[in-house]
């Protein structure tokens, strides 16, 4: 197909203030032929009032649901594209020519499955703190880190059989969704920035207690035997993964400069690049 529907599915609750940036990042896109699936849980602030707004590409429903992994899910069994990206209604595509050169890379490579890129981690702002490199695709890495930023992720529909994330998990859906994708699914890495990932107050990873996480990680350990690398060489290796992430996101940051931004983002070519290499990624967004 020369200009295949691509489906951007979102699921939102209660985030009005940055889901105007989510559906302005998917409206400014070059590339046209986008449906924009929205599937709000009921929210209670001005999030209805924003998609009543929203352009022609939008449609959207607001009604309770079971929660993140179930809206993400009722988005998916709606939408019509045979390529579909994933936006949480806090985050937003990157530059304008994101969807574009997802687009491309599917055309002139039939094998891939799901592309990844990398991504940009911005404040509640829309300040650019820091950014999140990602390597090329290892199932054995995966096991040991979830390294995909699930923004920056594209996947052709035929890749999935039955409903897109497990529901079992209310937080590592993304990471068990990428290795259960991995078995039997080529995944590859686009050379690019595609997204932001939000690091604001209310983010679902901040204010959610420690246990789940563990309980949705021994889920995936019994599943697809997750952990971390071997004790002898697990510093050594987290270090080096570090370091290299720091170094290869400083490299990106003349292509991030040279963006023509599909959010109101706020850039600071050195202040971003100081952080990038000087400043702890905890501490990116003070």
């Amino acid at each position: 197909m020369e200009n295949p529907l691509v489906s951007v599915i979102t699921p939102s609750f209660n985030q009005g203030r940055w889901l105007v940036e989510n559906l302005k990042s998917v409206e400014s896109q070059t590339y046209i032929n986008i449906e924009h699936v929205v599937v709000d849980g009921g929210s209670t602030d001005e999030s209805v009032t924003v998609l009543k707004n929203a352009g022609p590409r939008v449609r959207w429903r607001s009604e309770p649901d079971k929660g993140q992994s179930d809206a993400i899910n009722k988005a998916f069994a709606q939408c019509k594209g045979s390529i579909v990206g994933w936006l949480n209604s806090d985050d937003a595509y990157f530059d304008k020519e994101a969807i574009a050169s997802v687009v491309n890379y599917f055309s002139g490579h039939h094998d891939v499955d799901i592309l990844y890129g990398h991504a940009i981690h911005a404040d509640a702002d829309g300040r650019l703190i820091g950014v999140m490199w990602v390597p090329r695709f290892s199932y054995r890495r995966l096991r040991w880190h979830c390294f995909i930023v699930q923004p920056a992720v594209f996947f052709r529909r035929e890749a999935i059989r039955g409903p897109l994330v497990d529901e079992r998990f209310d937080f590592a859906m993304d990471w068990e969704l990428w290795l259960r994708l991995g078995i039997d699914r080529q995944l590859a890495r686009i050379d690019r920035v595609l997204a932001i990932d939000r690091d604001q107050p209310n983010r679902k990873t901040r204010v959610a207690a420690k246990t789940k996480f563990v309980e949705d990680e021994e889920k995936l350990r019994a599943l697809y035997g997750v952990g971390r690398p071997p004790r002898p060489f697990r510093w050594l290796i987290g270090r080096a993964f570090a370091v290299q992430r720091r170094l290869m996101g400083a490299l990106k940051i003349g292509e991030v400069s040279r963006a023509r931004l599909a959010f109101d983002g706020l850039l600071d070519t050195g202040a971003l690049l100081k952080r990038q290499l000087l400043v702890r990624r905890s501490r990116w967004h003070e």
